[in-house]
C-alpha cells in the first residue's frame, strides 16, 4: 500500500486563541469533469482537485475581519491583520460500518485480525485522542464482529462490552445494500424514531458517542452497492458512475442535514469517508485509489458491485478507496487508514488568506509569520518564493494560491511543539 500526501484537510484544525487583533482600517500615515473535486449539491464535481480544503482563518473558521470604514479616508496605510493560533491536534471519532451479509465472512475475519495490530497500534502510538464506534452485528459467528483487546474486550457473547472513551459497538445487522440507510436510521436510535441496537444499550443512537470537537472518519466495508431509500432519501448507485455520484450527493446532504454540528456543512465538511468496497484492484492489489483517480466500475474477484456511491463519497471527502476482496492485505489497508487519520488531525501547515476589505490590497512581500515555541523566544520565519526554495530550514514559508504555506521542516517544528503560538501579520495598503 502506498501512502499518499495529505488527503484530509476538511476541518479547521488551527484553534484560534487570540482572534482578530487588528483589521484593515485607515490610519494617518481552483472528467467526469474533475473527478478529484468535492461533492456538490448539483450532483457534479466542483473540480477543485486540491487535495482538501485548507485551514481557514477567515469566514469558515468563524472569524469576521472588520474592514473598517471604507469612507474614512483614502491613500493611507492599513493596520496589519493579525491572527494568532495555538497548534492543536484534533481528536478523531472513527465509525466502522460493516456488511454482515453471507458473502462477507472472510472480510469480517480480516477486520478482526487486523484492527488491533494494524490500526489501533498506530493510533495509540500517535498523540491523537481517538475513539472507535462499530455499527454492525456483534457476536461470535463468522458474519458477526467481535473485537478483542486491547481495543475491545473480546467478550463475544451477549451484549458488546464498551471500553469507555475508546471503543463502542452499536449492535445492529447490516445487509448488502443498506449500509447508508442503517447509518441514518441508527444515528439517533429509538429516541430519534430509528432502529435500536439489539441490546438497548444506546437509545440515543451512536451519535451519543460522537464528540462535537472531533473530526469524523467513516469506514464502509461491503462488497455490494449503495442501494436503499431512507425517509424519502434515495441513495441508489446502480453500480454506475453517474448514479453513484447522485447517490453520494444525496447521502452527503442528508448526513449534514441530520447532524451539521458533527459532520459539518457543504462549505465546511467535518468528515471523511473511506471505502473498502468491491472495486477492482490496481496492478498492485495493495495500492489504494486516491481522490484524484476516477471512479472504478470493474469489480474484484468475489464482489457483485464496485460500490460507486461509496467511491464518490471517498473522492468527495478526500479519502482513499480499497478493494474489499483483498482480505490478506487488510494489514496494509488499515495501516493506510490509520496513517491518514493521524495525518489529518495534525497541525495545519496552510493558512488561507482572507479577502482584503474593499478598497484595500495586501502587501504580500511584507507578510510576517512569528513562531513562539513553548517556553522559548519568538522567532520570525522568512518568506521564500516557492516550495522549491524551502530547503531544509525550519523557519521558512511561502505564499501560493492565496495560502500561506509552511515549508516542510517548519511544519515539522510546529507539529512537534503543541505549546507554541503562531502569529501571522498581513500588511495592507489602500488602493491608489
Amino acid at each position: 500500500m502506498t501512502s499518499t500526501t495529505t488527503h484530509w484537510a476538511i476541518a479547521s484544525t488551527l484553534v484560534l486563541s487570540g482572534g482578530l487583533l487588528y483589521a484593515c482600517g485607515d490610519t494617518d500615515d481552483n472528467d467526469e469533469t474533475g473527478q478529484g473535486g468535492e461533492i456538490s449539491s448539483t450532483g457534479t464535481s466542483s473540480g477543485t482537485g486540491g487535495g482538501g480544503g485548507s485551514t481557514s482563518t477567515s469566514g469558515d473558521g468563524g472569524m469576521n475581519f472588520d474592514a473598517g470604514d471604507p469612507d474614512s479616508g483614502s491613500g493611507g496605510a492599513c493596520a496589519d491583520v493579525v491572527v494568532e493560533g495555538n497548534p492543536t491536534i484534533m481528536p478523531a471519532d472513527i465509525v466502522f460500518v460493516i456488511d454482515n451479509s453471507c458473502s462477507m465472512s472472510g472480510e469480517i475475519n480480516a477486520v478482526e485480525q487486523n484492527i488491533n495490530v494494524n490500526f489501533a497500534q498506530i493510533m495509540g502510538a500517535s498523540a491523537v485522542d481517538y475513539r472507535i464506534i462499530m455499527v454492525t452485528d456483534h457476536g461470535s459467528g463468522s458474519l458477526d464482529v467481535c473485537i478483542g483487546p486491547p481495543l475491545g474486550t473480546g467478550n463475544c457473547g451477549g451484549a458488546p462490552t464498551e471500553v469507555p472513551n475508546q471503543f463502542y459497538h452499536y449492535d445492529v445487522n447490516v445487509q448488502s445494500w443498506d449500509s447508508a440507510c442503517i447509518m441514518f436510521d441508527t444515528l439517533y436510535g429509538t429516541v430519534g424514531g430509528g432502529e435500536a441496537d439489539q441490546h438497548g444499550m444506546y437509545p440515543n443512537g451512536w451519535s451519543a458517542m460522537l464528540r462535537t470537537e472531533a473530526i469524523k472518519v467513516m469506514v464502509e466495508i461491503t462488497d455490494d452497492r449503495m442501494q436503499c431509500t431512507w425517509q424519502g432519501h434515495a441513495m441508489l448507485d446502480n453500480s454506475t458512475i453517474p448514479a453513484g455520484q447522485t447517490a453520494a450527493v444525496e447521502f452527503d446532504s442528508t448526513l449534514m442535514g441530520l447532524a451539521p454540528v458533527q459532520f459539518g456543512t457543504s462549505s465546511d465538511r467535518n468528515y471523511m469517508f473511506y471505502s473498502i468496497v468491491g472495486l477492482a484492484p490496481k496492478s498492485n492489489p495493495l495500492e489504494a485509489y486516491t481522490e484524484f483517480e476516477p471512479v472504478v466500475t470493474g469489480v474484484c474477484s468475489t464482489a457483485p458491485s464496485p460500490g460507486t456511491g461509496y467511491q464518490w463519497l471517498s473522492k468527495g471527502t478526500h479519502a482513499l478507496r480499497f478493494p474489499v476482496c483483498e482480505g490478506t492485505g487488510y494489514d496494509a489497508v488499515f495501516q493506510d487508514i490509520a496513517a491518514g487519520v493521524v495525518e489529518g488531525t495534525q497541525v495545519p501547515c496552510e493558512i488561507e488568506i482572507p479577502e482584503p476589505p474593499p478598497g484595500k490590497e495586501y502587501n504580500y512581500d511584507m507578510v510576517s509569520l512569528l513562531w513562539t515555541p513553548g517556553g522559548g523566544s519568538t522567532e520570525e520565519f522568512t518568506q521564500v518564493p516557492s516550495l522549491a526554495a524551502c530547503g531544509t530550514d525550519d523557519d521558512k514559508f511561502y505564499i501560493e494560491d492565496n495560502l500561506i504555506k509552511l515549508c516542510p521542516a517548519a511544519c515539522d517544528q510546529i507539529e512537534a511543539d503543541l505549546d507554541g503560538t503562531l502569529q501571522v501579520k498581513i500588511p495592507c495598503d489602500a488602493i491608489s
